[in-house]
C-alpha cells in the first residue's frame, strides 16, 4: 500500500484545508477593506478570525454583512 493514494483521503483533506484557507483570507482582506459602524467592532471581528479560527469565516460571513455601512 502506497502512502499516498490516487484520489485518496489525503486529497480530500488537502482540498477541503486549501478551500478554508481561501475562504479564511477573503474574509480577512474583505474585513479590512470594509467601514463597519464602530471601528471596535472590526477589531472585534480581526480577533475572532484570528483566535476562534474553526467558525470564524461562517460567523464572519453571516453576521459582519449586518454591521457593515453601506456605501451604495
Amino acid at each position: 500500500m502506497e502512502l499516498i493514494e490516487p484520489f485518496g483521503i489525503q486529497y480530500w483533506i488537502l482540498a477541503l484545508v486549501v478551500l478554508y484557507g481561501v475562504l479564511w483570507l477573503w474574509c480577512l482582506i474583505d474585513l479590512i477593506k470594509s467601514e463597519f459602524t464602530d471601528n471596535s467592532i472590526k477589531a472585534l471581528w480581526l480577533l475572532l478570525l484570528v483566535f476562534l479560527n474553526p467558525l470564524a469565516p461562517f460567523l464572519y460571513g453571516h453576521f459582519a454583512r449586518k454591521q457593515k455601512l453601506r456605501t451604495r
